[in-house]
């Protein structure tokens, strides 16, 4: 099940909170542009979730979707269109970047807290990506039993 099942939830979630730690671990350089880039990646994936929800309950049709991204996202228009259609065509697909990014930090935060000073971020991530791409929830609940029975 676990070769042929993809979470979106983790899949996503485990590209956007990768992306943040590289730049939490200062591994992205500290030029302007490189800034400006990393800026521009949170500002167009902000954009990403109020237009999933409003195209998804009908408050925005395509037109509307495809503005927002321009003017608070920052896309140019094919970019934005692009943005749209993919939200269009997968309602919900494009709040799981955060949703799943959210549920890995929250996970990461019992797993610290319960280890305490032998907490290792590695062991945590090898650990994690072991599962494979299943959903978070369940992820949870393997990992914290294995924990409670002795296990890492």
């Amino acid at each position: 099940m676990r070769r042929h099942h993809d979470d979106g939830a983790f899949i996503e979630g485990w590209a956007l909170y990768t992306e943040e730690m590289l730049d939490r671990c200062g591994l992205y350089d500290d030029r302007p542009d490189t800034r400006a880039q990393v800026m521009q990646l949170l500002r167009m994936r902000a954009a990403r979730i109020a237009v999933d929800v409003r195209l998804a309950t009908g408050e925005w049709d395509f037109g509307q979707a495809v503005d927002y991204f321009i003017k608070e996202g920052g896309l140019d228009s094919e970019a934005a269109r692009g943005e749209a259609a993919g939200a269009a065509a997968m309602p919900g697909y494009k709040i799981q970047y955060l949703v799943g990014k959210w549920q890995i930090e929250r996970l990461l935060g019992i797993v610290r807290e319960r280890e305490g000073a032998a907490f290792s971020l590695r062991r945590f991530h090898d650990r994690l990506l072991s599962f494979g791409s299943i959903p978070v929830a369940i992820i949870e609940r393997l990992m914290l039993a294995d924990r409670a029975s002795g296990g890492t």
